[in-house]
């Protein structure tokens, strides 16, 4: 390796530890050599260095992400789930404007707030 100099090649599988055992030694010798290769081993092993770094932050994000839209996903199930329980389970009687059933079955008037008032204030009074 002596006459020539690194490939593109050489410099990535010798950064990756890929390289040829018998290639390495005169690999290691060229390049303490030669400025040239010295200097573009040491930019791919950056290069590779920048990789490594955005593989571990998008390892982690992908983890966060997906934990986080479950979270999301289940909380907006279970809101839905509530509502369809209140939605089923609310009954005649309750809705808006209709008495109370009385014991005959058949459903009082609706009472004002006034007279609401006043059997109460009787209750409290005894009469």
């Amino acid at each position: 390796m002596s006459g020539r100099h690194a490939t593109a090649g050489e410099l990535e599988l010798y950064v990756l530890g890929a390289l040829d055992a018998g290639r390495v030694h005169s690999f290691e010798a060229h390049c303490a050599a030669c400025d040239t290769c010295a200097a573009a081993l040491a930019g791919e092993a950056t290069l590779e260095i920048a990789f490594e770094q955005v593989a571990a932050r998008t390892a982690r994000g992908v983890v966060v992400r997906p934990l986080r839209a479950v979270a999301y996903g289940a909380a907006g199930v279970l809101a839905m789930a509530a509502a369809v329980l209140l939605w089923i389970g609310r009954s005649p009687a309750m809705a808006v404007g209709a008495g109370e059933p009385t014991a005959a079955g058949r459903r009082a008037p609706p009472m004002d707030d006034g007279a609401i008032f006043d059997s109460r204030s009787d209750a409290l009074d005894g009469g």
